[in-house]
């Protein structure tokens, strides 16, 4: 992946290819609320577009905080959610799945549990563990 910013916008080629530019938002550890048990399944078991953005705009807890402008599928806003300890973290739509970056800590992944719950989805971190309303479950232990 190729990084490049300029003021706020981020301009990101990722490993398949794909360009996109990121206007907003946070950068920190990153989780995956998808449908797939790993997110490097979620096409299989896609979040539809239309589906994250009638849940987003329907949440009081998420805000409009940015955009990220896609060569396949244009300019989708990003969200932002603010965990109980006053960071916000952001939610972008990745193609599948709900990508979530500038979460600090577990309790701050264990918030969020609760908006992938809503969209019958998991929320996986980028070392496999899964983040439950109930608590976190290790990698290997589904």
């Amino acid at each position: 992946m190729s990084v490049s910013a300029v003021g706020l916008r981020l301009v990101v080629r990722t490993w398949i290819g794909r360009r996109v530019e990121f206007v907003g938002g946070l950068v920190g550890y990153e989780l995956h609320i998808t449908r797939a048990e790993e997110s490097y399944d979620s096409e299989e078991v896609p979040i539809l577009l239309d589906e994250w953005l009638g849940y987003a705009a329907s949440s009081p807890l998420l805000a409009e905080r940015g955009w990220v402008q896609w060569t396949d599928i244009g300019r989708v806003p990003v969200f932002a959610y603010a965990c109980g300890d006053g960071i916000e973290v952001s939610l972008t739509f990745d193609g599948a799945q709900i990508n979530v970056k500038g979460v600090l800590d577990d309790l701050g992944a264990l918030e969020l549990a609760k908006i992938a719950e809503d969209l019958q989805a998991n929320l996986i971190g980028d070392d496999g563990e899964r983040y439950t309303t109930a608590g976190i479950v290790p990698r290997g232990r589904r």
